[in-house]
């Protein structure tokens, strides 16, 4: 088992297991620190919807644009300065809205994921996921505009007709695909797999696992979501909260949606879309749509 779960009462504060991840227990117990980094510059990035941390490059976050842009990817430092953007060949952007970066086939690669995954007007008979390997980023300086060859489609459909979504993430003890759907009223909405790992150019009809629930309201209206590297922790935003989730052992995703989550500070952003843990899972970052805007962590004090 990958951890054992008990409950212990920590006194005047919440209940919380025992050997859960420290940013749950601090998320539960109020006791994340809030800092801000940047902002942004570049002018290229106007519509921040999604963002991860590297894992070829640890100390580098992984962004990108909300549709109307071009299929490309940026590269910030932990001051929000761009060290590089990287444009992926051969694939086209409708509606980028999250990102993913996990372990390569060796040792300190890492692979990006783009989930084209956007559909306001729920009219897509398909979604895509675009994969490349993660390109080394220069710690000083901005390297100059590159081209990533080698990019991998898989494609997506879902059982019951299109949807929006705006959250995408893989699951590191199955390599299964989530993708959590999005309305803008709040309120309840479809949690979907597809079995990992998938081949490239495959076309994978996604299974729904579950609901997730929230109050109706745009406040509600889930925007991003991303997964702890060890597995252990869940987060979900929305453009008024921010939600962690502890993943007891053998659990799947979905019922670990299933459970109440504890509360992640909430920046003051004037559209947010994104949020993603760090290497360690020790913060979160979210940032905003909009030009000039800044990082904001969550971390364990």
């Amino acid at each position: 088992m990958r951890r054992l779960i008990q409950a212990v009462v920590v006194a005047g504060l919440a209940i919380v297991p025992v050997a859960c991840s420290p940013i749950y227990t601090a998320s539960c117990q109020n006791k994340l620190v809030t800092s801000a980094a940047g902002p942004v510059t570049d002018p290229a990035l106007k519509e921040l919807s999604g963002i991860h941390v590297g894992v070829r490059n640890p100390a580098m976050w992984w962004v990108h644009n909300d549709s109307g842009d071009t299929a490309r990817v940026f590269a910030l430092d932990g001051t929000a300065a761009v060290r590089g953007t990287y444009a992926f060949s051969g694939v086209t952007a409708v509606d980028w809205e999250d990102i993913t970066v996990v372990p390569g086939p060796t040792t300190g690669t890492g692979v990006v994921y783009a989930a084209d995954i956007g559909d306001n007007a729920k009219a897509r008979s398909e979604i895509q996921l675009y994969r490349v390997a993660e390109p080394a980023v220069p710690t000083a300086g901005a390297a100059a505009v590159q081209t990533l060859a080698g990019v991998e489609t898989l494609h997506l459909t879902y059982p019951d007709g299109p949807h929006d979504a705006e959250t995408f993430f893989i699951d590191p003890d199955t390599l299964d695909v989530v993708v959590i759907t999005k309305l803008l009223t709040g309120g309840t909405v479809g949690i979907y797999r597809a079995a990992g790992p998938l081949a490239a150019g495959s076309t994978t009809q996604l299974t729904k696992v579950g609901d997730l629930t929230y109050p109706s309201g745009l406040a509600n209206a889930i925007t991003s979501g991303d997964i702890s590297a060890d597995g252990k922790t869940i987060v979900v935003r929305t453009y008024g909260g921010v939600r962690v989730y502890n993943r007891a052992a053998n659990t799947s995703v979905w019922a670990a949606l299933a459970t109440p989550p504890c509360s992640a500070p909430m920046p003051s952003e004037v559209q947010g879309e994104a949020v993603s843990f760090n290497a360690g899972a020790t913060a979160l970052v979210t940032v905003s749509e909009g030009s000039g805007q800044s990082l904001h962590f969550s971390s364990v004090p």
